[in-house]
């Protein structure tokens, strides 16, 4: 039941309401985003979505980058193994360390968010909610394309044990912003100092705004007239 929860339900909903906070905190993106759906017309097909709709495109993947509904994940080595270092590490006594040893059976953490917002790997603006950065030339840095997961992002792991549902969970949330943005304006029900802090949903912190009572996160809606 838990992995139907996180896998179907909750990690949906998070990403989702991370979406529309960060289009409602972006009022331009928001705008850019509505001007792209609207000249499509029609609902678009899989394929569409796909290759049709870059800007839409680009939010969906900056939000799952910026915010990952799973944070951290562990894993278990099956081996001994060593492990290279991109980079030397000097420790308190000096020593120059190129590489880690794993023992097998060691319990390995893996810190899905701050690999994702890396500015060793994202480049200064990392933090930023840029959507730009998935349509520039050069907008995706050299040592995140290394990253060999899905669109270079840790957001549904990788290898044998990546997520069953990655493909099926963008189509869902790209259907779901496609109509939202298209039909609605979003804004910050307190305005652009509303605050945003993170709260303990079923199984996973979600979003919510400062003040209100568990994972509420209400903002400001209207029908978009043109």
């Amino acid at each position: 039941m838990k992995s139907i929860l996180i896998a179907g339900y909750e990690s949906t909903s998070i990403t989702m309401t991370w979406a529309l906070l960060e289009l409602a905190r972006n009022p331009s993106i928001q705008s850019k985003l509505r001007q792209e759906l609207l000249a499509f017309g029609d609902e678009p097909t899989y394929d569409q979505q796909q290759h049709s709709l870059p800007y839409l495109d680009a939010v969906v993947h900056e939000t799952l980058r910026v915010h990952p509904p799973v944070t951290d994940l562990f894993r278990v080595a099956a081996e001994d193994d060593v492990i290279p270092l991109s980079e030397p590490v000097v420790t308190r006594s000096g020593k120059v360390v190129n590489s880690i040893s794993v023992a097998r059976g060691t319990q390995i953490g893996i810190p899905i968010s701050c690999i994702n917002r890396s500015t060793e790997i994202w480049g200064a603006d990392a933090k930023v909610f840029r959507p730009e950065r998935w349509l520039e030339e050069d907008g995706i840095p050299k040592k995140a394309q290394d990253i060999r997961a899905y669109r270079h992002l840790l957001t549904f792991v990788d290898g044998p044990k990546t997520c069953l549902g990655k493909n099926f969970a963008v189509a869902e949330f790209k259907t779901v912003m496609s109509v939202l943005v298209k039909d609605f304006v979003f804004e910050l029900r307190d305005g652009p100092n509303t605050q945003v802090e993170l709260g303990r949903g079923m199984l996973l912190p979600r979003p919510r705004i400062v003040g209100e009572q568990g994972t509420n996160a209400p903002l400001r809606i209207r029908r978009y007239e043109g």
